[in-house]
């Protein structure tokens, strides 16, 4: 826990020992995130920043796992009746923060909401696959697809929070997204625009109570500042580490390194336009770009090379691919037979807030030109950039998905055409992921995904890059760990007994 360095300082300057960090503590966690979120519903985000917060206010029926299995949340039982059929039974004892019991009600209107053409949840695409959640009584609720989908309840684990109907509609979506009343193990208790999110334990949680009693998530957009801030004792936990900066926190007696999830940072190019609307100018791109040396120089060579779209550390990722090799002949050889032997300008735009962001932009930038490429680094902060990737305005951009364990939460919603459909549809691509979520079976749906794997591989929508793992900064005086999906859950956080 965050230490009052005051009290040290006066300590010290009066001339007594200077007390322990556990005895000038208060029972406050505070974390440090790259950005700040830009709402608080969990229905309307997907960028990671503003979900970690999110997910300490709001629950879902179940709770997901590293293996891509499920716990239990709201939900207390369930029982599959058919291929496309779940009766689930909801706990007794969860309500919201204003006190109301979770109900089977509450659970159908979360899922009508998020699937509503009004509200325009970026993660409709998502639960696409699900027809509909039924009533049976006040603690039971039916919930059905429209076809087999294997991966269903662990989809609804991510992307159906469990929200009050009665307080989003006296509130309204735009008040809710300020002010959100979850049934989560915090309540909302301050959001003070451009400083910091205050969470408060909800006092009649019905899981654990949570160890501390406050936690704090704070913006700090520079990285170095996050690790002076983490070593200094300001503040508990940090995400978005640079590679260099890891030492100083490994180095430290005041902090440690946990694990979390591979970061897989992707190039997407926009198919629907000129050059990129050419296979051979992707592929070109793949070709231009010395993954091996960015890894090496960037990420201490500890990166995986990424194969294809689907991470090597993910279920159905095809085990006989190979990256790209580095190889700008080739890539020049096929701007050449694509009628631009002479050479091609382009812009790529990436989010301020990645950790090594610019320097992986600027190395990429100057791969490129090797081949005439000549590029143009956009650089937007956070919420610009997702406006205008929303309104198909990038022509290349960087962005980056975790490696989760199921490809469906991100090869689906990314390249399906009936998902986003922001800059790239490919109709066999749209039939093989159908598939993939049909198919019941675990071997042959491996197989299914080998087959998109491969076929993306070939037809390049991004330049696929690399997997970095990733970490968190900790507090000695804080035991927590990672989460493989990388958010920033702190229910499991607690003092350390050490």
């Amino acid at each position: 826990m965050r230490m009052k360095l005051a009290g040290v300082a006066l300590a010290a300057l009066m001339g007594i020992a200077a007390w322990s960090p556990s005895a000038l503590a208060d029972n406050t966690l505070v974390v440090a995130q790259e950005a700040e979120p830009v709402g608080l519903d969990l229905m309307r985000s997907s960028i990671q920043t503003t979900m970690s917060v999110s997910y300490n206010i709001h629950d879902t029926l179940f709770r997901p796992q590293g293996d891509a299995s499920i716990r239990p949340a709201l939900a207390k039982t369930w029982k599959q009746l058919d291929d496309r059929t779940w009766r689930v039974t909801l706990r007794e004892d969860a309500t919201f923060h204003d006190g109301t019991p979770v109900t089977a009600e509450a659970v159908k209107f979360s899922f009508n909401r998020i699937m509503s053409d009004a509200l325009n949840s970026p993660n409709r695409g998502k639960l696409s696959a699900f027809d509909k959640v039924e009533v049976v009584d006040d603690r039971t609720v039916r919930i059905s697809t429209k076809e087999p989908y294997a991966p269903g309840l662990y989809m609804l684990a991510y992307y159906l929070p469990i929200v009050p109907p009665h307080a989003v509609k006296e509130m309204g979506d735009e008040q809710y997204n300020v002010d959100p009343v979850g049934s989560g193990p915090y309540r909302l208790e301050e959001w003070k625009k451009g400083q910091e999110v205050v969470l408060k334990a909800y006092d009649d949680y019905y899981g654990p109570k949570p160890a501390y009693d406050t936690v704090t998530f704070r913006s700090i957009p520079e990285p170095e500042a996050r690790v002076a801030a983490l070593l200094t004792g300001e503040v508990d936990v940090i995400s978005g580490i640079a590679y260099h900066q890891r030492e100083r926190i490994r180095k430290s007696d005041n902090a440690h390194l946990t694990d979390q999830m591979g970061v897989m940072p992707y190039l997407g190019l926009n198919t629907y336009e000129a050059p990129f609307d050419d296979k051979r100018v992707r592929q070109a791109v793949n070709y231009a770009i010395n993954r091996k040396l960015i890894v090496d120089a960037l990420f201490d060579g500890e990166a995986i090379l990424a194969e294809g779209v689907i991470s090597p550390r993910t279920f159905g990722a095809a085990p006989d691919l190979e990256p790209y090799p580095y190889d700008p002949d080739k890539a020049k050889q096929l701007l050449k037979e694509a009628g631009h032997g002479d050479g091609l300008q382009a812009r790529l735009a990436y989010p301020t807030y990645m950790t090594q962001i610019q320097q992986q932009a600027e190395i990429i930038q100057a791969q490129l030109a090797k081949v005439g490429i000549d590029v143009k680094l956009e650089p937007f902060e956070r919420a610009v950039m997702w406006d205008r990737y929303k309104a198909q305005k990038h022509q290349m951009y960087i962005y980056w998905w975790d490696d989760a364990p199921e490809p469906d939460r991100y090869v689906y919603p990314l390249l399906h055409s009936e998902s986003r459909d922001y800059y790239y549809k490919n109709p066999e691509v749209d039939k093989l992921l159908d598939k993939g979520r049909r198919t019941l079976d675990r071997e042959a749906r491996a197989k299914v995904y080998h087959e998109v794997d491969h076929v993306l591989y070939e037809d390049a929508p991004w330049a696929f890059l690399y997997i970095i793992p990733d970490v968190f900064g900790v507090a000695n005086d804080v035991d927590y760990e990672g989460r493989r999906d990388g958010f920033l859950d702190m229910r499991s956080a607690k003092p350390s007994s050490n």
